[in-house]
């Protein structure tokens, strides 16, 4: 049995309200790969926990949104990013997913919900830039025990089609990625 949205939000309160409130640093992936966010634009955050990683596109001018589902890693965001373009919501990505074409950078950590996969891609402008990195493989001691918020083996290689692939990394417990968006086609009218 699937939990509704008010079961799902009260377990995420719960979970930060109890956590540590220190800020991780923003992914790896993403400060190894910084030279390739665009220097203006966009960007989103999607389930964005305390917001390390939106904070790290803030401070680098990027107009940035942090969603998540949180009402305690909001407020966490929110404290932190006083005098940056940040703009931190409390959302249901799930029943609010991101419009086409509303980013140029979107940053996913620590989430897995396949139906948004498309959706993602269509999300990104095109020339955007999409990260992605989750747990994946047999749980180990380390993230969600639920194989439905793991990836497979190789699954995260083939969830954006429509994108190009850039770099792929993969161990036991990772899988992360960065794709890039094609130029969208011309429509004369």
């Amino acid at each position: 049995m699937s939990e509704d949205a008010p079961d799902r939000q009260a377990r995420w309160n719960n979970c930060y309200a109890r956590s540590d409130p220190q800020q991780a640093p923003p992914l790896p992936l993403l400060k190894a790969q910084a030279a390739l966010l665009p220097a203006q634009g966009k960007a989103l955050d999607l389930a964005c926990g305390r917001g390390a990683n939106a904070l790290f596109l803030a401070r680098r001018g990027l107009e940035t949104w942090a969603w998540d589902y949180a009402d305690p890693a909001i407020a966490a965001v929110q404290q932190a990013a006083e005098g940056l373009p940040l703009h931190a919501q409390c959302r249901d990505v799930l029943a609010q997913p991101p419009e086409p074409d509303s980013f140029d950078v979107i940053v996913v950590a620590h989430f897995l919900h396949r139906p948004l996969f498309p959706i993602l891609a269509q999300a990104i402008k095109a020339h955007g830039l999409l990260f992605y990195e989750t747990w994946a493989g047999p749980y180990a001691g380390r993230g969600p025990q639920n194989p439905d918020f793991r990836l497979r083996p190789g699954e995260l290689k083939h969830a954006f089609p429509a994108l190009q692939l850039l770099m792929l990394e993969e161990d036991a417990d990772r899988s992360a990625g960065v794709w890039r968006a094609p130029a969208r086609p011309v429509t004369l009218t």
